[in-house]
């Protein structure tokens, strides 16, 4: 790599690694991720790289050579700009049946969720990411309540990175993203289809059609919602937000939950949640009083 001459398309990867990010800029980009989206990125050396790595690929994408310049692109508040940067500032690690034990508590908790609310249970995936989560909390559905009920499940799944909730809506998925899903399952919830010449899977319309994809900023001051939910998962979030941010969101899932009804976060965030309302009940799951 190193041995590359500097030529004079910009667009030659030693070009763009010797744009310097300025501490001015890491600290432009840095605030903004923050008041979009929450995202905490301190000055340290990995954010700085962190940063500094996925800007350069939205200046190849716009021909740009420097951050200023895409800084000014920034300001200029474009929804599909201002999309962009968040989406490349946001991490999405996510596969099947992640941290299993909590779809293990969804399916015993089920039943009685809706013996003791009705058939018409409402569940929010609150960080869908690409779509493995909320596909899985919907599995867990069809397997724990008989085939009438399932019907009349209300689920909502959201995210504030576009691009992922597209891909989940969609509901394809390559081969290595089908990580941890068995192989029962894959082929009672899945079928095969082609991506360009490629072998992937394809949620089936039962599967999929449980499912209503929808971007949300869990930023906003409230939460608007017409009714309770029943189930909240929002896992794996609050690890990226500062102490007050992450007050500020639990407050407002707490708000939208049932009495009665489940927060569930993600195993790292167990620590962080300080809610009168809320009762721990086993690692990351709590109830609504």
């Amino acid at each position: 790599m190193s041995a590359l001459k500097k030529t004079e398309n910009f667009g030659a990867l030693m070009d763009f690694e010797e744009i310097p990010l300025t501490d001015k800029m890491f600290d432009n980009f840095s605030k903004r991720m923050y008041e979009l989206a929450g995202v905490d990125l301190p000055p340290t050396p990995k954010n700085h790289a962190l940063i500094r790595n996925r800007i350069v690929k939205l200046l190849r994408r716009h021909s740009l050579k420097t951050y200023e310049a895409y800084w000014s692109l920034l300001e200029k508040g474009e929804p599909r700009i201002v999309s962009e940067f968040i989406s490349a500032l946001t991490t999405n690690m996510t596969s099947f049946y992640r941290e299993s034990n909590h779809f293990d508590f969804l399916k015993q908790a089920l039943p009685e969720l809706s013996r003791k609310f009705g058939p018409e249970l409402r569940i929010w995936c609150a960080a869908a990411s690409t779509g493995q989560e909320p596909y899985t909390i919907a599995m867990t559905v069809m397997e724990a309540l008989p085939e009438n009920q399932t019907s009349k499940v209300k689920m909502l799944a959201t995210d504030i990175d576009l691009q992922v909730l597209k891909k989940a809506s969609v509901g394809v998925y390559e081969e290595r993203e089908m990580q941890g899903l068995p192989p029962a399952q894959r082929q009672k919830y899945f079928e095969k289809v082609k991506v360009k010449e490629n072998e992937a899977w394809r949620a089936r319309d039962g599967l999929n059609n449980m499912i209503r994809f929808a971007p949300f900023n869990l930023m906003n001051p409230q939460y608007s919602f017409q009714h309770k939910f029943h189930v909240i998962f929002c896992r794996n979030v609050l690890i990226y937000f500062d102490d007050p941010t992450t007050k500020r969101v639990i407050d407002n899932l707490a708000s939208c939950l049932a009495p009665g009804g489940y927060l569930i976060l993600g195993h790292s965030e167990s620590g962080n949640v300080k809610h009168s309302g809320l009762k721990p009940l086993s690692r990351a799951i709590y109830q609504r009083s």
